[in-house]
């Protein structure tokens, strides 16, 4: 190493004046190639650190803006699996209870058998028949499904109304469904095996005009 640096200052010194500032120009310029080098890895690092900041910072926002919507989802949820906990009776006789305090006749009601309404859950449903029902019965009717403890759904209807009678329908293959749970899961899991049924009511169909 000493030899080197004997070997080094021996060819300094047997430089000329201008060879000497030109080398020491050209190392100046080296120097500072480097600095700029570095500096500009400097600045892109720095710069690519704040944007992750930057991210990170929007990202916690939205999270922060977003956890109303998520507790208000979390207790539709939750509310909606307690609705599920309680078991419907027999569709028969709910129907019969439901269709005289609505002071509506059922002529005809078939249950059907269950069927598979995803990994959890099972459907019932019933097929009903109404004769000679105003449309203030029906909806009274209606209503009173619609706010049953449990869960329980018309999923689907068909109105006729009675030709030479004001305000009176037949209704057919009205068929009134229920779902119930059957396997026990968590309540926080938000796989589809433990998703309830989706309980819409079908559009009421317009009422056509038929002779019975």
């Amino acid at each position: 190493m000493a030899a080197a640096l004997s070997t080094v200052r021996g060819a300094f010194a047997g430089l000329s004046p201008r060879e000497k500032r030109l080398l020491l120009g050209l190392a100046a310029v080296f120097c500072a190639l480097v600095f700029l080098g570095f500096w500009v890895w400097s600045k892109r690092r720095l710069d690519g650190i704040d944007r992750e900041r930057a991210d990170i910072v929007e990202a916690l926002r939205v999270i922060q803006r977003a956890r109303p919507r998520i507790a208000a989802r979390n207790r539709r949820r939750d509310e909606l699996l307690a609705h599920y906990r309680t078991r419907a009776p027999a569709l028969t006789s709910f129907v019969e209870e439901q269709s005289h305090a609505a002071n509506v006749q059922v002529t005809e009601a078939q249950d059907r058998p269950a069927t598979p309404a995803g990994p959890q859950f099972s459907e019932r449903s019933i097929s009903i028949r109404l004769r000679q029902v105003s449309l203030s019965q029906l909806a009274d009717f209606f209503d009173r499904i619609d706010a049953a403890p449990f869960p329980v759904a018309i999923t689907s209807v068909r109105i006729r109304r009675r030709f030479g009678e004001a305000d009176k329908y037949d209704v057919d293959d009205m068929v009134i469904a229920t779902w119930d749970r059957t396997a026990a899961a968590p309540a926080a899991s938000s796989s589809d095996g433990d998703r309830p049924p989706r309980a819409q009511r079908t559009p009421r169909s317009q009422p056509s005009q038929e002779e019975p």
